[in-house]
């Protein structure tokens, strides 16, 4: 379907198809051009301005201040607890034979040679079931405060934004939550012929970390991050009054003039400068 032409308002056909209107002879293409870019331009301008409020709250968020980078390495350093000692005790058969100090890769080591069979036939016993399901949910909450830890360091770049003081809150929470729950569950395992834990390190470490973590979320926010933004204009007006006249309704045959009139007064003023550092010159 055809458009009208933009200065007579005349339907166009099909068969209408060079740049001038048959109606009016106006060249369509280059009908009212530098008001058309001027609002392509305010647009681009605007949009500039909020992609601005984001990168300018992302870096806040991590170097805002002295505490916002000290935060970085303690969303982070609690991956340390990796390579502690995870755990002192002994399994059995269905599980690698093992009696001593374990570290993560042991760990890892003795459930790739795990006979799982045997562990399914286990689940059907009174002790060794409890044991298990105890084990298992361990292992689970340490898996999901690991997760919670890296979508905690992900979300430092909305740290500044709306909900980011409550997003940051609550995952500091759940994981904390998942840590001390897994390490009590380590703690107080049922006794069973076919696995005993002495006692956990790795664990209380990754606690603590966590815990250090979330009193540093705390202190920053207690403190505030001051977020800077630059200065930002449309059509040589500052944004935030632009804002506010396009909210009280002001025309936009106004705004248009008012944006003239300062970007004139713009240009003069860079003008005069140069002027003045070619005389120094």
């Amino acid at each position: 379907m055809m458009a009208n032409c933009p200065k007579c308002g005349e339907h166009l056909r099909m068969t209408d198809w060079k740049q001038h209107c048959p109606h009016c002879s106006c060249n369509i293409v280059l009908y009212d051009i530098q008001e058309r870019l001027m609002q392509d331009a305010d647009k681009a301008e605007v949009q500039h301005y909020y992609f601005q409020q984001k990168t300018n709250r992302m870096k806040a968020a991590f170097v805002g201040s002295k505490l916002a980078v000290v935060r970085i390495f303690t969303s982070l350093i609690p991956v340390a607890a990796i390579v502690v000692p995870w755990l002192k005790g002994s399994f059995k058969a269905p599980f690698a034979e093992f009696d001593g100090i374990y570290t993560l890769f042991s760990l890892i080591d003795m459930l790739e040679k795990i006979n799982f069979d045997s562990i399914l036939e286990l689940l059907n016993t009174g002790g060794g079931k409890s044991a298990l399901i105890f084990l298992a949910t361990a292992v689970l909450m340490l898996a999901l405060s690991v997760v919670f830890m890296l979508v905690h360091f992900g979300c430092l770049t909305m740290a500044c934004g709306k909900r980011g003081k409550v997003r940051n809150y609550i995952l500091d929470i759940l994981m904390l939550v998942m840590c001390g729950g897994a390490t009590a569950l380590l703690m107080f395992i049922p006794e069973n012929p076919y696995f005993s834990i002495d006692f956990v390190i790795a664990p209380f470490v990754y606690l603590l970390l966590l815990g250090v973590n979330f009193g540093i979320d705390i202190a920053v926010y207690k403190k505030g991050i001051e977020v800077k933004h630059d200065p930002c204009f449309v059509g040589g007006i500052p944004i935030e009054e632009y804002f506010k006249m396009v909210e009280d309704g002001v025309p936009q045959e106004e705004i248009r003039q008012e944006m003239y009139r300062r970007l004139t007064e713009m240009q003069l003023q860079k003008e005069a400068e140069l002027n003045g550092e070619a005389v120094k010159k």
